[in-house]
């Protein structure tokens, strides 16, 4: 039994069922008429990290310990990302690869720099380096030469639409090449391969016609795993998205309310004067140094308001001792409070305020539901956890950065922002036909695993969706079967590793 997971960011039936209606999409069409499919519920906040982590640990991300892709510490008055987490939790190819299956995994987030497996793994984006994203380490230089295998565009859709369409669909249509030439060369057993570069036309053209033709590239390709009859397909996503209609900045509300004080004198006098990321960008290019604008380190391009004001590396804009709450972007808040009692206030108070506001401009309310972090989450980082978590409303985009002057406005950058409920379609001989199902993001690995007979770990969060298969012998109705885990014995182990690689 052979199984592909093909992984698409952001991706929602929203988006793409009109155009598998119309005949555009015929092999994801074939998919969720002789499969199952429906919609599958992301981890809060519905964002790529964590939830790429919690489709392959089956683990919700108090276990993980990483919720956006920045952590927020109050009390040493930082915002970090706990890097090293990444690789603390096996996940569903470690399992697999010490089954003695073969494995082959291109793309997913997360995964830099990339682990030995029982295969091969390409690391996926955003978070992926240029150099040592391959195991083995040789195949980089070989999909490079043989295919002009790209991580990213480099030309930023923010600046040419046009010019990033091309190159993020000529990056689809080699990354699906490169899997299935592995694949057939490795023989594996389970092959992912995901497109985080999908989620970057949905958030900046929405349902435009070049993000619908890199989806009949991803289409095109599917044919391929389809045509045998004995391979397993998944498709599954992390999140989906949908069509901004306000654009709710969370730290400014925060800031005009009196919970978050800043100092924005300095990035604020830079955009008077008219000076933004995407002017020093465009500027740098006109003068043929585009090499020279990807080296210009991050925390110094932080501190440069975008073209809407926005300033994305806050920690010198903070008054870190003033404030009492700061948020990400998709609306996980942090809160300080001098003890419980001033906590507990804290938290029903801004919970309340934020489940009343109303969009000025569409009438509609901010968020559907404000979570406590016990609430959602559970495991051994729940302390770490942002205190409330928002549940956005349909059509709101809640950006994390500093410096906005307006608490609403219309959307200028993005056309699309993340929501909770992602896709998931399955299809095989194997799979039952033509029904619909709705699922959690946490079921995926131990369903996998399930799949592969191999033990499912008893620390993982989700379910074996036992009721998607056929009871056939090709995947065989047996017990699941749990294996029990140390904890303790577990991570200590993955550290040695990654201090042997030079890692941590």
């Amino acid at each position: 039994m052979k199984l592909v997971v093909i992984g698409l960011d952001g991706a929602h039936w929203e988006l793409i069922y009109p155009w598998i209606e119309e005949g555009s999409l015929s092999n994801i069409s074939r998919i969720i008429s002789h499969g199952v499919w429906g919609d599958m519920l992301s981890c809060l906040p519905p964002v790529t990290l964590p939830n790429w982590k919690c489709y392959s640990t089956g683990k919700n991300p108090g276990k993980i310990g990483i919720f956006w892709w920045e952590n927020i510490d109050f009390n040493h008055g930082r915002i970090y990302h706990p890097f090293h987490r990444k690789f603390l939790n096996k996940e569903i190819w470690d399992y697999l690869s010490e089954a003695g299956y073969r494995v082959g995994v291109i793309g997913v987030p997360g995964t830099y720099p990339p682990k030995k497996v029982n295969g091969f793994m390409i690391a996926g984006g955003p978070d992926a380096e240029e150099k040592g994203f391959t195991y083995p380490r040789d195949l980089e230089k070989r999909i490079k030469d043989e295919y002009g295998y790209k991580l990213r565009p480099e030309t930023p859709i923010s600046l040419d639409k046009d010019k990033a369409s091309r190159e993020i669909k000529d990056i689809i249509n080699v990354k699906f090449r490169v899997a299935k030439t592995l694949a057939d060369e490795y023989q594996v057993d389970f092959l992912q391969v995901t497109s985080f570069e999908i989620n970057t036309m949905h958030h900046f053209l929405w349902n435009d016609e070049r993000t619908k033709e890199c989806w009949k590239i991803i289409d095109h390709h599917i044919h391929d795993f389809l045509k045998d009859g004995e391979t397993n397909v998944m498709l599954v996503s992390d999140h989906g998205s949908n069509e901004i209609r306000t654009v709710f900045n969370i730290n400014t509300w925060l800031e005009k309310r009196g919970y978050l004080r800043t100092s924005t004198r300095s990035s604020g006098l830079l955009y008077r004067l008219g000076i933004t990321q995407e002017l020093l960008s465009k500027a740098l290019r006109r003068l043929g140094l585009k090499k020279l604008a990807k080296k210009v380190p991050k925390n110094i391009v932080g501190r440069i308001p975008s073209s809407s004001g926005e300033i994305e590396k806050r920690e010198n804009m903070i008054d870190w001792e003033k404030s009492r709450a700061i948020a990400s972007g998709q609306g996980p808040i942090y809160l300080k409070a001098k003890n419980e009692e001033e906590k507990s206030k804290l938290l029903i108070e801004i919970k309340k305020e934020l489940e009343e506001l109303v969009s000025p401009i569409t009438g509609e309310r901010i968020v559907n539901k404000v979570y406590l972090k016990q609430d959602i989450y559970s495991g051994k980082y729940l302390d770490e956890a942002p205190d409330l978590i928002i549940d956005q409303a349909k059509g709101i985009h809640i950006p994390g950065g500093i410096g906005m002057k307006e608490v609403f406005s219309t959307p200028k950058r993005w056309r699309a922002e993340n929501k909770k409920w992602g896709l998931f379609a399955a299809y095989g001989p194997g799979i039952k036909s033509g029904e619909k199902v709705k699922i959690s993001i946490l079921d995926l690995a131990p369903t996998i695993l399930y799949m592969f007979n191999t033990p499912v770990p008893a620390d993982m969060d989700g379910k074996v969706l036992t009721e998607i298969f056929k009871e056939e012998p090709k995947v065989v109705k047996r017990r699941v079967s749990y294996q029990e885990m140390d904890e303790k014995k577990k991570i200590r182990e993955r550290i040695r590793e990654l201090r042997k690689l030079s890692k941590i």
